[in-house]
């Protein structure tokens, strides 16, 4: 029996960013594993052919429980297993002795149980610096564990912006392949030098082949303009794509999904105004400011330049984090940013629409107030934790040349 397409699977899948991606790409993604209950109905919604599996993956840490479930031999295993306590350096000062200790070894386990011909592992840029508590840095230790199961690894530090992403997004991608070939990072295809300012190329830049990066505006300038509170989680477009990226980012959708701006006071709606592009709540004039809570109407003297910054919608937007309904500005409305506006800057098409309620207090005070129905990745988190699509696609498309992974006999296990 031969199979139409390449074949790959998703560890960590949160939403869905990875996957959907490698889809684009040609590949089929019949598997994932997720352990947070939201993220797994945003898969299961939006890839309903996809065996979605809502599961702590230290679950399965045996070959024969692993390939109980993963039936077959996938080209690609593909993930992004959180960081947290991987190292002991930098300020968080998480206490593992190296990364064994973490959930990085789960995943490492699936490659070595699975043996596909190649994996992609996503994570932050910060982990190129950490270190264990033997002085050793952890990004070597995860290149020694890969070498010693026979993959040839190498390390891409890759921004989304250069790969068609309206957003500075760098993150490394640890990629490993058991045919011993160096792969190079995936080609460019646009260059933050090439920037389309106010609508204007300049023609010295014509004989380029790279294209401008996109900016924020040309991801969001057509979705409808919303006030503190106002929208909905379906509703109808009201004016036509204004360019290329907008047609194709609608993907012939006639409804606009989790396009809902937050509930913001008056006084916070104050604040926004007075905050140019480029400036934080930090600074708004003083009787702008945030007040101290029970401090009677006083100024709060705590102030955070990362909170609320007005972004540059001429220009590609800041990373888009798991927090981000709250790290960002409209650039020209007075309210946060939207999911729908995220998922825009995050590559998502619009017809991809994330489940789960919009935001969540902080899983500490859920956990402390027993609201364990809560205790979820809310829409912000989901988008924000996600692997852009589009910069998914160039990296498994690439991979895909490099290895020349053909349709092919099926592989079972």
């Amino acid at each position: 029996m031969f199979k139409s397409q390449p074949v790959a699977i998703d560890l960590f899948a949160g939403s869905g960013g990875f996957s959907l991606g490698f889809e684009m790409a040609g590949f089929s993604v019949p598997l994932s594993i997720e352990m947070d209950a939201w993220a797994c109905d945003t898969l299961r919604y939006n890839h309903p052919d996809m065996t979605v599996i809502q599961h702590d993956i230290c679950d399965f840490n045996s070959a024969s429980s692993v390939k109980k479930i993963c039936i077959f031999k996938p080209d690609i295993v593909m993930g992004g297993p959180p960081c947290q306590g991987f190292s002991i350096a930098g300020p968080a000062q998480k206490d593992p002795k190296d990364p064994r200790n973490t959930l990085f070894i789960n995943f490492a386990q699936w490659i070595n149980f699975l043996e596909p011909k190649a994996f992609v592992m996503e994570n932050v840029k910060g982990l190129l610096s950490r270190k264990n508590t033997e002085g050793e840095k952890v990004i070597d230790i995860i290149k020694e564990t890969f070498e010693n199961f026979g993959y040839f690894v190498e390390v891409w530090l890759l921004n989304a912006a250069e790969y068609g992403v309206p957003q500075n997004r760098e993150r490394i991608f640890i990629v490993g392949n058991n045919q011993g070939e160096e792969l190079g990072i995936p080609p460019k295809t646009h260059s933050l030098n090439l920037l389309n300012i106010r609508g204007d190329q300049l023609s010295v830049f014509e004989h380029n082949k790279l294209l401008p990066s996109l900016s924020l505006w040309d991801a969001i300038s057509d979705l409808p303009p919303l006030n503190a509170c106002e929208g909905k989680e379906e509703q109808l477009y009201i004016s036509e794509p204004h360019n290329n990226y907008q047609r194709w980012i609608r993907n012939g959708s006639y409804v606009l999904y989790n396009h809902v701006a937050m509930e913001h006071s008056n006084r916070l709606v104050e604040r926004f105004k007075h905050i140019k592009w480029g400036e934080s709540s930090s600074d708004a004039p003083k009787e702008h400011r945030a007040r101290r809570r029970g401090g009677n109407g006083e100024l709060s003297e705590i102030s955070y330049d990362q909170n609320n910054r007005r972004l540059n919608p001429y220009r590609p937007s800041h990373t888009i984090a798991a927090s981000f309904y709250a790290n960002f500005i409209h650039p020209f409305q007075h309210r946060n940013l939207t999911a729908r506006e995220g998922a825009r800057i995050q590559s998502f098409p619009d017809t991809y629409r994330f489940l789960g309620k919009k935001t969540v207090v902080s899983h500490k005070l859920l956990h402390r107030e027993k609201r364990f129905d809560e205790k979820f990745l809310c829409q912000y988190n989901q988008i924000g934790n996600a692997v852009p699509p589009v910069l998914a696609k160039s990296i498994a498309l690439h991979i895909q040349e490099k290895l020349e992974l053909c349709p092919q006999v099926i592989e079972t296990l």
